[in-house]
């Protein structure tokens, strides 16, 4: 009797410690409130060329690591009055956007694993921006919930998510939907 006690308590708590860690675990990201900025870039300069990774080619963001600090304002300036330039927006409007996206990404789509922007859904809304529309799917039978996003533009794509281990970190099941290379610079 002893020995079914331990092995049904050997069994029993790992599953309630999935069960629990999910509903308060979240890799959490520190932004400070001037996240994205030129004057924070040069604070944290080899974060914030990580964080150009869905924007700028990996040629590019290795040659702003190679930047001397002196360099560093004016390379950073450069590559984003490019991307505003190449994207007929307004001064810093897609420095801002961009990094008000990553910002959502980490709030909303955080796991136990990986912070918000670093997730596949999060990398999506990085790059593609919020869908159109979003519709969720409770797969009771197989324990796993599909969440699909659309964007509505020339290609009219659709893109689903599956959390295939119940935590919250939905894989993105077909990717080549989505553009991988949308770099801008």
């Amino acid at each position: 009797m002893m020995i079914r006690s331990r092995i049904l308590a050997s069994l029993v708590a790992p599953l309630l410690i999935t069960a629990v860690i999910p509903l308060y675990a979240v890799k959490e990201v520190e932004m400070p409130d001037n996240f994205g900025s030129a004057e924070w870039a040069l604070n944290n300069w080899s974060e914030s060329v990580n964080y150009l990774r869905y924007i700028a080619r990996d040629d590019i963001r290795g040659e702003f690591e190679q930047r001397a600090a002196d360099e560093r304002l004016e390379a950073w300036e450069s590559f984003w009055a490019a991307v505003d330039k190449q994207n007929g927006t307004l001064e810093q409007e897609s420095r801002a956007q961009y990094f008000q996206r990553i910002r959502y990404a980490n709030e909303n789509f955080g796991s136990i694993l990986l912070p918000g922007w670093k997730t596949e859904m999060g990398e999506t809304w990085i790059r593609l921006g919020p869908p159109d529309w979003r519709d969720r799917y409770a797969m009771r039978g197989a324990g796993r919930n599909l969440e699909v996003w659309n964007y509505m533009d020339s290609r009219d794509t659709y893109l689903v998510f599956m959390d295939r281990t119940g935590v919250g970190d939905y894989d993105l099941l077909n990717y080549g939907a989505m553009i991988e290379e949308v770099y801008f610079y």
